[in-house]
C-alpha cells in the first residue's frame, strides 16, 4: 500500500526540494552558532561527571552494583528509576561494570539538565543569562556530593522539568514527570506544594486542590507499593539526623561556631546571596514557590544530612532564576544612574 502525505500525494512525487530543506536547516543551525553553545554544556557535562566519580565515596550498604540488584539499605533501595535505568542499559550493552552505564547516562542527563534550565531561565531573565547560567552547574555541583547516589543529577533534570511545566502550564506533561520524579527520590513530594502556591489563582482553588490531591495519592500509591514489594535487608525506613544536624550548624573545627554554614551558604554557588535583592520586582511564580523552602529546611533537618550540600539541588532552577533577576535589576540600576549623571 503506497504511502501519501497529508494532501494525499505519493511521497514519490515531493518535489526533491523539500528533501533538501532538513539540510538547509542544519546548515543553518550550523551557521547560526547555536551549536557551540550546546557543545558548551555538553563539554561541561563531561567535566562535572569527571570530578564527580573522582570525589564521590560509594557506602558500602549502597554501592553502585547493590541499587541495580535491588538489595541497598532502606530507605535508599525505593529509590528506583535510576537503578533501574543503569541496570537496562548495562544489560543491553553488555557492561560487566555497571559505572560505564552510569557515567555515559550522568552526562547526558546533565546535557539535558543545562538545556532544560536554559529554556526554564528564559522565562524570567534576559537571553543572554539564561545561555550562560546552566554553566553555574559546574561551580555548584562538584562540590555539593560527599558520596555517590545514582538518581541525584535526575533528580535535579525532572525538577527542571515540572517546573517548566508549571510556568508553561503543560500540566498533563507535568503530572508525568511528577510520577518519575517521586519513582526517582521521594522529595518530589514537595513539586505538589510548589504546584498549589503557584497554580492557584490560575486554576482556581477547587481545580488545583483536585490537582494537588491526586498528585498526594499518586505519591502516597507509590510510596506504599515501592515498601509493599521491595524487602532491602538492612537500613531504617526513614533516617533521623536531628541531633546530628544540630550539633553540625553549631560546631567548628578552626573557624568556630558556625563554621559549617559556610559550606551551607556555597552549597548552591552562593546563590542565595543574590537572590533576595528587589525582592517586591521578582517573578510572582518564583515568589511564590519559595513559600515552601521553610517546611522544605524543617523537613530537611530532621531527615537529611546537612553535611552534604546536595540536600538543596531542587532549589538551583529557582535560585539561579532569581539571582539572574537580581543581576539584571542591578544593570538597570546603573543604567538609570549613568543616564542621571550625564544630564
Amino acid at each position: 500500500m503506497e504511502t501519501a502525505t497529508p494532501e494525499e500525494k505519493s511521497l514519490i512525487s515531493v518535489p526533491i526540494g523539500a528533501a533538501a530543506a532538513p539540510l538547509q536547516r542544519a546548515w543553518a543551525w550550523l551557521a547560526g552558532g547555536r551549536w557551540a553553545l550546546h557543545g558548551l554544556y555538553l563539554g561541561s557535562a563531561v567535566l562535572i561527571t569527571s570530578v564527580y566519580w573522582q570525589t564521590v565515596e560509594q557506602l558500602d550498604t549502597a554501592t553502585l552494583d547493590k541499587f541495580v540488584a535491588g538489595v541497598a539499605n532502606k530507605p535508599f533501595a525505593y529509590r528506583v528509576l535510576m537503578p533501574y535505568i543503569i541496570g537496562v542499559t548495562a544489560e543491553l550493552n553488555g557492561f560487566g561494570n555497571m559505572q560505564f552505564a552510569d557515567i555515559p547516562l550522568r552526562i547526558c542527563i546533565l546535557f539535558g539538565t543545562m538545556i532544560l534550565l536554559r529554556r526554564w531561565l528564559q522565562h524570567f531573565v534576559h537571553p543572554l543569562l539564561a545561555d550562560l547560567m546552566p554553566l553555574l552547574l559546574g561551580v555548584i555541583l562538584p562540590w555539593s556530593f560527599l558520596f555517590y547516589w545514582p538518581y541525584d543529577f535526575s533528580g535535579i533534570l525532572l525538577w527542571t522539568a515540572c517546573l517548566v511545566c508549571l510556568v508553561e502550564r503543560r500540566y498533563y506533561l507535568y503530572l508525568l514527570c511528577f510520577i518519575f520524579g517521586v519513582l526517582n527520590r521521594e522529595t518530589a513530594f514537595f513539586l505538589a506544594f510548589i504546584f498549589a502556591a503557584t497554580q492557584w489563582e490560575t486554576m482556581g482553588r477547587a481545580r488545583t486542590l483536585r490537582w494537588v490531591g491526586a498528585q498526594m495519592a499518586i505519591w502516597l500509591a507509590l510510596f506504599a507499593a515501592l515498601r509493599m514489594f521491595m524487602h532491602p535487608r538492612a537500613g531504617d525506613a526513614v533516617e533521623l539526623h536531628l541531633v546530628a544536624n544540630l550539633i553540625y550548624l553549631v560546631s567548628g573545627h578552626g573557624i568556630g561556631p558556625f563554621e559549617h554554614w559556610f559550606r551551607l551558604l556555597g552549597g548552591l554557588g552562593f546563590l542565595w546571596l543574590l537572590a533576595p535583592w528587589y525582592w517586591s520586582k521578582k517573578s510572582v511564580f518564583l515568589r511564590r514557590a519559595c513559600w515552601i523552602l521553610p517546611g522544605f529546611f524543617v523537613i530537611m533537618l530532621v531527615v537529611a544530612r546537612l553535611v552534604e550540600t546536595r540536600v538543596w539541588y531542587e532549589w538551583i532552577p529557582i535560585a539561579m532564576a532569581l539571582s539572574g533577576q537580581s543581576l539584571m535589576e542591578f544593570v538597570r540600576r546603573d543604567q538609570r544612574s549613568a543616564v542621571a549623571a550625564a544630564r
